[in-house]
Parts: structure tokens; sequence; C-alpha cells
């Protein structure tokens, strides 16, 4: 059966609608007036709001940032090559940057010293948000666990910072690039999907149901082998990747390497080993920021070369 354009109409407006409930905590915050929000001198110790901040030409409020924002700037250039908004500059810029820890260890005094009006953290770093709270720091806690909650939490940065009309034009960008690449599988039937088995820091360490990284597979044409999984971040057997026989298999960039997974005892019969269809991911394409859209290019890419 082909998905077809009402199917394809669907599959866009749900990625673009799904996230509107998980931002609303964050957005009572702000009522979309620029003027409501001054914040000049801001700290983040979320990466995917360093990068937010970034794309929307907001990066010279930033006073101060986290480790895993640093890590991401390592990538070099090219990772951020044909970044929505202005995320060409956060690679050469964001390591000058005060670089005030990790949510786990975070440098409280260093942070404090700052002076900053706003902090964005994650909201799962509950310590880290306890210990900023009571320096007497307004703290935005994100978690924003799709597609649709990327574009509306870029939204709700911009009217914090004051950069609405720039947030706006970032998640044009990303919704305008997201209905082109659906576009191209209006023809595809779900025969045609390719089994995608998609693996993390560790071997069976994968992907699940609620999870950006899982949507995104889907909405790039494939079908996520753990898609039915109990939980979010299952750990599968050797054994069951092996029966379950992936037509691809993605990797992240900072686990296994494509030759160790071809050596992997049993996989060598996997057809998207047989068939040299084993690939890495940036990490910073799979993760709740702008950049993502270059993750759902690149998988489609991987999953229908022939329609680039």
């Amino acid at each position: 059966m082909k998905i077809g354009k009402k199917s394809y109409l669907l599959m866009v407006i749900a990625i673009f609608c799904g996230g509107i409930i998980s931002s609303f905590v964050i957005s009572q915050f702000y009522h979309g007036n620029d003027n409501n929000f001054k914040n000049e001198h801001i700290i983040s110790i979320a990466a995917a709001c360093t990068e937010i901040i970034y794309a929307i030409g907001a990066g010279e409020k930033l006073v101060g940032v986290d480790q895993s924002s640093l890590n991401y700037a390592l990538a070099g250039e090219v990772a951020f090559q044909d970044a929505p908004g202005k995320l060409g500059d956060y690679p050469k810029d964001v390591p000058n940057k005060t670089n005030v820890g990790t949510t786990s260890a975070l440098n409280l005094e260093l942070v404090a010293s700052l002076e900053p009006s706003l902090v964005f953290s994650w909201e799962w770093a509950t310590t880290a948000n306890t210990a900023l709270e009571n320096l007497g720091l307004e703290v935005i806690k994100i978690n924003p666990q799709s597609i649709a909650g990327v574009l509306n939490l870029t939204k709700t940065i911009g009217g914090l910072l004051g950069k609405s009309t720039e947030a706006e034009g970032v998640c044009s960008e990303i919704e305008n690039r997201i209905i082109n690449l659906t576009s191209k599988l209006e023809n595809i039937t779900e025969a045609e999907k390719p089994l995608v088995y998609y693996e993390l820091a560790a071997l069976g360490k994968t992907i699940g149901p609620g999870t950006i990284t899982n949507e995104m597979i889907s909405a790039a044409g494939g079908v996520n082998l753990a898609e039915n999984e109990s939980l979010r971040y299952p750990t599968l057997t050797s054994e069951y990747i092996v029966a379950k026989n992936p037509d691809i298999i993605v990797v992240v960039s900072y686990g296994a390497s494509i030759a160790e997974i071809k050596s992997r005892a049993g996989w060598g019969n996997i057809s998207a080993v047989l068939n040299d269809r084993i690939y890495q991911i940036e990490s910073g394409w799979a993760t709740a920021s702008p950049r993502l859209v270059l993750g759902l290019e690149q998988l489609s890419k991987w999953f229908y070369p022939a329609l680039w």
C-alpha cells in the first residue's frame, strides 16, 4: 500500500502539531511579547537550548554554557553545515563562552558570578535545578520529546530572548525542509520501508517509542526495529537483532565503528551487513535541536538514495 497524499499530509500535521502540550509549562514564562523579557545575560546547561539560542541569532546573550554544549562544537563546522538559522556560528563561537561544568558537576560559584537573568536546563537535572533555584536564579526547564516539541521550544526561547521573528524564521525553514522530505515519500509503499536498527553507545542499546529519534526514523520513511518496545531506551539482545534482520543499521557517532559492527559474531548474514548499509550519524543530528532536520535529511538519503 502506498503512503499516498492523504497519509503524507497527516504525517506532516503530526510532526508539526505533536508537541504543543509538551511545551505548555515552559510557555507560561512568556505571553508572546518580546518586551516582557530583557534577558541579556543567560546561561545554558542544556545543549539543545544552546543550539537554539545560536540558531535564532542570540548567541551574544550567552555568558556561560555547559560541557555538553562545548562538546558538540568539537565536531567542527562540517557538523553544522546547512544547519537552520545562524547555527553556523556555533562551532567557532561556543568555545569562547565560560564553561560552568556539567549538570552533575556544576560550578555554582562561577554561575552566580556571571549574574544570569535566566538559566536554561534539562527538566531531569533535578539536583542542578534545585541548587540553581536556591541561588535565587530563574531556571527554565526543558524536555522536548518530539519534533513539534523542538519547534515549540524554539519559539518559546525566541520570545524569552526578544527574538520571536528570528525563531519563527528558523521554524519555517525546518518545516519547509520536512515538507520537502516527506513529499518525496508519497509513492513509497509500506513494503518498501526499510527496517532500521539504531544503535547508541553499546550493542543492543537503542531508541524506542516516545523518542525524537524514533519519530525521525518514521518521518524519514523507515521502520524502527524497536518501535513497539515498552521502554523509550530499551536494550535488545544480539540474537534478537540478528533474528529481526534489519535492512539498515545506523549507529551514533560516539558508538561502535562500522568495522566493529561488521565483525560481530553472527551478524555476517544480516541484510544491512551483506548489503553494506551500515551508517554512522553525527550525534548532534539526532537530538532535540534545530539540527535534527540535518539528521532527518541524512536518514532519508540513506533509506532512499534514488529519491535524492
